[in-house]
């Protein structure tokens, strides 16, 4: 194909099952980026979105100044100057690599299917979408307990980490001149509890929504859930809207990867009912009351 293609943005909370989906594009040729992270996405445009959540002071789990700086219209234009020469110039490379930004020479020229993954695209897609006004969108979204649960259990993990680290390291940290230490003891206090992390999963469910429901642009919406489920289904979906189109033998091997016992895994866990059941009502203004439900 001569022409450029439209990339997919690919959006969704944190711990929804972005990364299984995206290993699975990959693997089917989808193209996201040179020099991926241990999550599936590509250096380049992480840089860009960490740039554009500083200059909100945002991160990504407090993300609410984004709207603030959305409507700076000031500030605005400079930013979508700067993001698009990087797309065109030399940085580029970081995400085609040499072989394809010598064939392309920006993103905006890539003519094979391509995108990338970042939930803080979430945030970040009206800036995108101004830069690519093509873009098709996808959002994965996880039931909100599970995803609770997973943020909770990544920063207990951290946590310990960090303070084990510390007991062994007391002395040293105390006796250097140029404290405090860079790193703290426990990153993202918001997901230290369920409700925290349940709150955090409700507003980027809403916005990527909001998002998606004024849209003019081709976009989909996956329910990590049915595409354990039901993989052949949900895949073959993703991988046409994503413009890959593997064999029958690659989209089998796709589909017997992913392990259906993965969903609504609170339900394996009485705390994680009960919360679940404390936020009923909330679950289901997102659609997942009902199938916790029949599935108690």
């Amino acid at each position: 194909m001569n022409e450029p293609r439209p990339p997919v943005i690919i959006i969704g909370m944190h711990r929804s099952g972005t990364s299984v989906l995206t290993r699975l594009l990959q693997q089917a040729g989808f193209f996201m980026g040179a020099g991926a992270s241990r999550n599936e996405e590509a250096v380049f445009t992480n840089a860009i979105n960490s740039w554009i959540f500083r200059q909100a002071s945002a991160t990504w789990d407090r993300p609410e100044s984004m709207d603030w700086l959305l409507a700076d219209d000031a500030l605005r234009p400079w930013m979508m100057d700067y993001i698009s020469r990087l797309m065109n110039g030399p940085a580029a490379a970081r995400f085609l690599g040499v072989r394809r930004w010598l064939r392309y020479r920006g993103l905006d020229r890539v003519r094979e299917p391509w995108g990338w993954k970042d939930p803080r695209n979430t945030y970040t897609l009206p800036l995108w979408l101004e830069l690519l006004p093509n873009a098709r969108v996808l959002h994965i979204v996880r039931h909100g307990v599970d995803v609770a649960e997973s943020l909770r259990s990544r920063r207990e993990s951290a946590f310990e980490a960090n303070i084990a680290r510390y007991r062994r390291r007391r002395r040293f940290y105390a006796s250097l001149p140029w404290g405090p230490k860079r790193r703290g003891f426990g990153p993202q206090v918001r997901c230290r509890t369920l409700g925290g992390g349940f709150s955090l999963w409700e507003a980027y469910v809403q916005r990527a929504r909001d998002q998606l429901g004024t849209l003019s642009n081709p976009s989909l919406e996956l329910s990590y859930e049915s595409l354990l489920q039901a993989p052949h289904d949900e895949l073959a979906r993703a991988f046409a809207f994503c413009g890959v189109e593997p064999d029958a033998a690659a989209l089998a091997r796709a589909a017997d990867a992913l392990h259906p016992s993965r969903a609504y895994a609170y339900l394996h866990d009485p705390e994680l009912v009960a919360f679940a059941a404390s936020v009923e009502a909330r679950l289901a203004h997102h659609g997942y009351a009902a199938e916790a439900r029949a599935r108690s």
